[in-house]
């Protein structure tokens, strides 16, 4: 290789090593000034600071569905780790990120709750739930929407994050490539996951006439993955790296 080549190289590297570095500053800014606010004064004081900080026109809104929940734990990983609660410690920070960035974030949930209406089964609870977030997704068809999911799988090895996208919307597919490269980039450099259209077994992906991307956060059947992805620290980042990544298309 030639020493232009190799400068060349190096330079990539540290471009890459300084946008990594000033990321994880912001992280850390946003996570305390958000942290603050929401104590402070709950979503509404949030928001605000928000839209003050942002000088741009204010963005659209962005609906962030932390899957299952109350009834529905969802899977069940190392340590008896459940992925409902995963979901929301995932979710919770991608819409404070994404208040301060002057999106207006939609949380299907914020809490440890399903959206059924009490229904007396367990099927039932489920098909009232999902109709209730495919509801929120449905009321306009311009409202991206960010499902947060971790997978599971019977053999142990496999990690890292995958993203899933809707088959109704053309622009799903182009929101989980921006999603994907982000991940790949500042989180997960050695991530070769390939996205991934939606299959019928995957209802509301197949159903959300909205862009729409299941994210996959990681394998909660790996241990070391699992274990990272309980990390409050780790969950903050991944968030913001999702919430910073929609600017990159």
């Amino acid at each position: 290789m030639s020493k232009i080549g190799t400068m060349s190289g190096k330079k990539r590297q540290l471009r890459s090593l300084a946008a990594v570095s000033l990321i994880l500053l912001l992280v850390t800014g946003l996570i305390f000034g958000a942290s603050l606010l929401r104590q402070a004064g709950g979503e509404e004081a949030l928001l605000a600071a928000g839209r003050a900080l942002y000088t741009g026109d204010i963005r659209q809104k962005l609906i962030v569905d932390a899957g299952h929940g109350g009834f529905d734990g969802g899977a069940i990983g190392i340590g008896g780790v459940i992925e409902k609660d995963l979901n929301l410690s995932f979710s919770l920070p991608a819409g404070d990120f994404l208040a301060v960035m002057g999106y207006i974030p939609v949380l299907t949930r914020t809490e440890d709750t399903g959206l059924d209406n009490g229904e007396s089964t367990i099927r039932e609870k489920k098909r009232a739930d999902l109709q209730a977030r495919l509801k929120m997704m449905s009321e306009d068809v311009n409202v991206p929407v960010i499902m947060i999911h971790q997978n599971k799988f019977t053999q142990s090895q496999y990690s890292g994050a995958q993203m899933f996208y809707g088959t109704q919307n053309p622009a799903s597919k182009q929101m989980a490539e921006q999603l994907r490269s982000g991940i790949v980039r500042y989180l997960q450099p050695d991530n070769t996951r390939e996205l991934k259209k939606a299959t019928s077994d995957v209802w509301l992906l197949v159903n959300c006439p909205a862009p729409v991307v299941m994210v996959e956060c990681g394998f909660i059947s790996n241990p070391e993955e699992c274990a990272l992805l309980q990390q409050p620290e780790y969950q903050r980042k991944f968030a913001f790296v999702l919430a910073a990544s929609l600017d990159m298309g």
